[in-house]
């Protein structure tokens, strides 16, 4: 997919800098994965103490060894 993208020199500069990329394109690239990244870091910290959950763990952790061939 190709997509034009106005950035200034300095701009690239910097993306490239802190990418370590080799060229433009692979420095803009890696900068919009990092940043996905980031927000989806973000959209998960936003969640956090917010999601209830039973403190079963043992439970579940005899069931599974009950139904395993497993030899423990």
């Amino acid at each position: 997919m190709n997509l034009s993208v106005n950035l200034s020199n300095d701009e690239i500069q910097q993306l490239r800098l802190v990418t370590a990329a080799s060229d433009d394109a692979e420095a803009v690239s890696k900068a919009a994965r990092e940043y996905l990244r980031l927000v989806r870091l973000r959209e998960l910290k936003s969640v956090s103490g917010k999601v209830e959950y039973d403190n079963n763990w043992e439970q579940l952790e005899a069931t599974e060894i009950e139904h395993t061939d497993f030899p423990v």
